[in-house]
């Protein structure tokens, strides 16, 4: 079987074991009510962070047992409010914004050495922090927006808290808790520090330079290509360039839906919700299961809650579409380069070279 065909296929394959069907209504419910009370309430700047901060603790939670999700949405919520005051703090200067924007991708990257639940919140933390530097001109970045985003993690954990005790009941018995701290996991690698010292860098440079396009090159939307190489990148080479595949296909479908949406079916704000509600779930539910589906599904979820709070997706369609290919584009290139400088078979300058300096 061809390269190509394996990637064809594993773009299409959905895996059912991983679905979550059910446990993902109440995650996205609750991602959906809080942006639809700010837009009823009169307030459209809190739409997008209560919806952003909802579902982004949501994912966090995702295949634990119910007696751990708590205090992992907690650390998640804690986590994604400090990246996003970060980027509140640097977001007028866009110098500082490419400098900073390079070292939280690299510390976003270098947390997934303490395991998957920690990379996981590494990348949201990341793409968070790039879409708060990025945000069109026609929003207002203010301390409230950190505050919505914060606010919104914990009326999703306080949501689940509520539910709490007739899911530990059908979970089952708890597994241990990591017998290791996070700080420690972080201090002692072990065999993945190489590993994870090359995809810190990998991720730095592909952020940065994706940044610096987006600061000085005039766009409509300077979070698109950062937030989509912060999505498309992991640790693994392989899992990286099947996700550039996944993400493009995914991303090219949800905006070819909302340009229809928005030229052809125009509709009042109130049933656009029905998108936010649609593509956050499908995001959950298709994470671990299709990153096709899961991109479609958060493509959806953030259009949808931006054209709510007034920006019109319809009229930037165009850059989108390449903002997405230029994302893939500078990620495959650094692959390339990470390829070829971190090799081992003696012809690339290899990893240990570039570490010891």
């Amino acid at each position: 079987m061809s390269f190509a065909t394996g990637l064809a296929r594993q773009l299409v394959r959905v895996d059912k074991e991983k679905l979550l069907i059910l446990r993902s209504l109440r995650t996205a419910a609750v991602a959906t009510a809080l942006p639809l009370i700010a837009w009823l309430a009169g307030i459209p700047e809190a739409v997008i962070p209560l919806g952003v901060g909802a579902l982004f603790v949501g994912i966090t939670e995702s295949n634990i047992h119910p007696s751990h999700r708590g205090r992992f949405m907690l650390w998640a919520t804690a986590w994604l409010v400090a990246t996003c005051a970060l980027g509140f703090l640097v977001a007028e200067n866009s110098v500082l914004v490419l400098i900073v924007s390079a070292i939280v991708a690299a510390l976003s990257a270098w947390v997934g050495v303490a395991g998957a639940r920690a990379a996981l919140v590494g990348v949201l933390s990341l793409v968070l922090f790039t879409v708060t530097v990025g945000l069109p001109e026609s929003f207002e970045l203010s301390a409230s927006f950190v505050a919505c985003v914060g606010l919104g993690g914990l009326v999703q954990y306080g949501v689940f808290m509520i539910i709490r005790r007739s899911r530990v009941k059908r979970a089952g018995p708890a597994p241990e808790r990591e017998p290791r701290t996070l700080w420690f996991r972080l201090r002692h690698p072990g065999l993945q520090r190489d590993t994870y010292v090359r995809h810190a860098l990998s991720v730095a440079i592909a952020i940065g330079v994706a940044t610096a396009i987006s600061q000085f090159v005039e766009v409509p939307h300077q979070y698109w290509i950062p937030m989509s190489v912060a999505w498309i990148f992991k640790s693994d080479q392989k899992a990286t360039a099947v996700r550039v595949g996944e993400r493009v296909i995914g991303t090219l479908a949800a905006v070819g839906l909302a340009f229809l949406w928005g030229t052809y079916l125009p509709a009042p704000d109130g049933l656009i919700f029905v998108l936010v509600g649609v593509g956050g779930y499908l995001l959950l539910a298709f994470l671990t299961s299709n990153y096709s589906i899961a991109t479609f599904g958060v493509t959806t979820f953030v259009l949808a809650l931006f054209a709510i709070a007034g920006d019109l997706y319809e009229q930037t369609v165009l850059f989108r579409l390449e903002a997405t290919l230029a994302a893939g584009a500078i990620v495959v290139v650094v692959l390339v380069a990470e390829r070829f400088l971190f090799r081992r078979d003696g012809t690339g300058p290899g990893l240990q070279t570039m570490v010891s300096g």
